[in-house]
């Protein structure tokens, strides 16, 4: 993620897509709170040993495991904060929820410290959910956008001192998560970025990332009607789906987590048709 300029990137979909633009607008304050702590966040990032880097890649492993991801838990609880009172303004139901959040927090039944250690916690997150009555979808979302900015920076990090090559599976190299969303070059590459910790990584074009279907007549497409540039590939093998930003049919530098939520009536075709998506959409909220 480039830091300098995504509200004007934000602005300019915004002209693109004005039917997204409630949402995009409330992409756009949590991207710029969130780069108002970026700056002063301080990472160590995980050691990985060469020796041990060239067997995971060889092996198809990832370099690391989602807890091994260094959080500013900190910086983190502070944002969780501030995203909160943007939140509350968004919509009824981040305001409902936002609120079940700060009622367990003033009581001092709701430890945000803790959560922030076990980000990567599924079970434990969903208990805590539970527990607070607090919608899952909202309480990981607000969790993850807090913990983002440590996670880009680990992975800049991580990304500038071990080089990546040779890389064909259709999980993420650096944390093994799946892709959430893929992207065509201008050469006609195919990258694939991952849902948890954003890298992108180049993949085979001609196949599905989450079953590695390469029978190239279980893998098809449909295009947005109103923009050829957005796509789904779907399998027939496993009836999975990922979409696809073709950049060579646009006039300016896709910006994927944006490209995720203005192709968000993509989705809902692909699933009308049968197909589900492996990864959770964000902003469906």
């Amino acid at each position: 993620m480039k830091h300098e300029n995504i509200e004007q990137q934000i602005t300019d979909y915004i002209k693109l897509f004005p039917s997204y633009e409630k949402i995009l607008n409330f992409f756009k304050q949590i991207s710029i709170e969130q780069n108002k702590y970026i700056e002063d966040i301080n990472i160590v990032s995980p050691e990985i040993k060469k020796s041990l880097r060239d067997i995971h890649i060889k092996e198809g492993f990832p370099l690391i495991d989602k807890q091994d991801f260094f959080i500013d838990i900190n910086s983190s609880i502070d944002l969780f904060d501030s995203l909160c009172n943007i939140s509350r303004n968004a919509n009824e139901k981040l305001r409902i929820n936002v609120q079940y959040i700060e009622d367990a927090i003033s009581i001092n039944a709701l430890n945000l410290r803790e959560i922030m250690r076990n980000f990567y916690d599924d079970l434990f997150i969903e208990k805590i959910a539970g527990e607070f009555d607090i919608d899952l979808p909202v309480f990981k979302f607000l969790i993850y956008e807090s913990i983002k900015p440590s996670l880009i920076l680990n992975v800049e990090r991580i990304s500038k001192e071990n080089e990546i090559k040779n890389w064909h599976k259709g999980y993420c190299p650096v944390c093994g998560s799946m892709p959430d969303i893929s992207k065509l070059d201008k050469d006609g590459r195919r990258f694939l970025r991952c849902s948890f910790c954003n890298f992108i990584w180049q993949s085979e074009r001609l196949k599905c990332p989450f079953c590695e279907n390469t029978d190239n007549k279980k893998l098809h497409y449909f295009y947005a009607e109103d923009h050829e540039a957005y796509r789904v590939d779907l399998c027939d093998n496993c009836n999975q789906y990922i979409k696809t930003v073709d950049s060579r049919k646009i006039n300016y530098d896709p910006f994927l987590p944006v490209d995720d939520i203005v192709t968000i009536h993509l989705d809902i075709l692909a699933q009308e048709k049968g197909y589900k998506r492996p990864t959770a959409s964000l902003w469906g909220l």
